[in-house]
């Protein structure tokens, strides 16, 4: 009798859904784990190859494989969302992601590592997608546009905190342990996660009937893989010959992709990516900014840190606290550009890549002495809230303007978009930076970095400002 009443009860808690407020909490944790683990590993590099002894080769698996599986995987993630319901596929990626942490965090060799490493890509893949489809059929209105602005927050901040607490973990040496608390510190969220999300995650969007387009995801997923994978090897390889090739099949299996898509809508089937989504031109206009954006922003991460602990021998916790600058003034600028006169709104993309543009310029010219003065960390504030209120004011354009049934696809466009922008600039910029000694310049590595990436901003600023707010002609939508 006892046992059928627990029995009951747990089965009445089960169906009472969590509240909005809890389930924006939820999903944005998930969200903050995968954004801290696309960097907070790179500050523990070197242990790891010391302990575990990882080869050149092995040690580019483990740091990036994650990146790699990530990214490939982020769209399929976004349709098995719209299968089995965002909130149950959440949950099933926050369960994979945690259990290949805490395997991540009792490696023993390199083998396990990378494996580990992998999952916890393909856990990513699952959950991000459905932060944003979430958020998007949770709220409604001024607290759907707080949630947004907290998202875009996450999305971009937690790769820049990853590198400050990466930093404080691997300095502290908690009992020894060296550089898997690196790891291990998903474990606590990831199970606090799990405890009040398991069975009462919103489930009503499931749709059965919405099969799997395999080979479209296919198709994308080599697509991907093939602009990823020399972007992220090919730097620390020399740039071997099969790079370009492999590299010029990416946008070649892209097209291919979108072909493919628009013919399995036309005859009534159901595409990974819709084609009208892509079409829309604020989705458009918000991709190619969000790319820039960060683009700019991983080669900034990338490179400063190499200024900072190579040439001014600065310690893996002083680099990621400064770039801790850069992360408050995007948190900041995330939060208050909503609150400006909506009257604004369409210009501030435009406005927002400017500041960042004349915020990097500045900082090239204060740089370039080869010092780290204090007025750089103060710049690094205006050009993360340049980024802050751009990216923000583009996520929730493309997302308020989009049809809701496209929500997952968007997150899942999105996360892919970052990633590849993110991997592209550490493997262009970081390139330049390290190619400038050989180059004759009379300018310095970073300044010379910085001012690309200001004149990459001002150009695609100018372009969001014209296009942007320009009206809108009449849209075919297909449905």
């Amino acid at each position: 009798m006892t046992a059928a009443v627990v029995h009951g009860a747990a089965r009445g808690r089960a169906r009472r859904g969590l509240p909005p407020v809890a389930v924006g909490a939820v999903v944005l944790c998930g969200q903050a784990m995968a954004s801290l683990d696309t960097a907070i590993v790179n500050v523990g590099a070197p242990q790891i190859q010391q302990d575990l002894h990882l080869s050149g080769a092995a040690l580019q698996a483990a740091l990036f494989g994650y990146v790699l599986v990530y990214a490939v995987g982020m769209v399929t993630g976004a349709r098995l969302g719209t299968r089995w319901g965002p909130g149950r596929t959440f949950v099933w990626g926050i369960a994979v992601f945690t259990t290949a942490s805490l395997a991540c965090g009792l490696a023993l060799d390199p083998a396990m590592l990378i494996a580990a490493r992998a999952v916890q890509g393909a856990g990513a893949a699952l959950l991000v997608p459905q932060v944003l489809s979430l958020l998007q059929s949770t709220f409604q209105g001024e607290a759907r546009r707080r949630s947004l602005a907290l998202y875009a927050t996450v999305l971009a901040v937690g790769v820049a905190l990853g590198q400050v607490l990466g930093g404080a973990l691997v300095s502290a040496d908690l009992f020894g342990s060296g550089w898997r608390p690196i790891f291990l510190v998903n474990l606590p969220v990831g199970v606090a996660v799990l405890l009040v999300a398991a069975r009462r995650m919103p489930a009503e969007a499931a749709r059965a009937h919405a099969a799997l387009d395999v080979a479209g995801a296919g198709l994308l997923a080599a697509s991907v893989l093939a602009l990823v994978l020399p972007l992220t090897f090919g730097a620390g390889a020399g740039w071997p010959w099969w790079c370009w090739p492999v590299l010029a099949a990416g946008p070649a299996g892209l097209a291919a992709f979108h072909r493919y898509e628009r013919r399995l809508a036309a005859v009534g089937g159901r595409p990974l990516v819709h084609p009208d989504l892509l079409g829309r031109r604020d989705v458009r206009l918000g991709l190619a900014g969000a790319f820039v954006l960060m683009a700019c922003y991983g080669g900034l991460l990338f490179t400063i840190a190499l200024h900072l602990q190579y040439d001014l021998h600065d310690s893996a916790l002083r680099s990621g606290l400064t770039f801790a600058f850069y992360a408050f003034g995007f948190a900041a600028a995330s939060q208050t550009w909503p609150r400006l006169p909506a009257s604004w709104h369409p210009h501030l993309p435009g406005a927002a890549l400017a500041l960042f543009a004349g915020a990097t310029a500045v900082l090239a010219w204060t740089c370039q002495g080869g010092r780290w003065p204090w007025p750089a960390d103060a710049l690094l504030v205006l050009a993360g809230a340049g980024h802050g209120s751009g990216f923000g004011a583009l996520v929730r354009r493309m997302v308020e303007r989009a049809p809701a049934e496209h929500a997952a696809s968007i997150g899942g466009v999105l996360s892919t978009v970052t990633q590849l922008a993110v991997v592209t600039g550490i493997a262009a910029l970081g390139t330049l930076y390290l190619a400038v000694p050989s180059m004759g310049t009379a300018l310095p590595a970073l300044t010379l970095v910085l001012l690309v990436c200001a004149a990459a901003t001002a150009v695609t600023g100018a372009a969001l400002h014209v296009l942007g707010t320009r009206p809108a002609g009449a849209e075919v939508t297909r449905r």
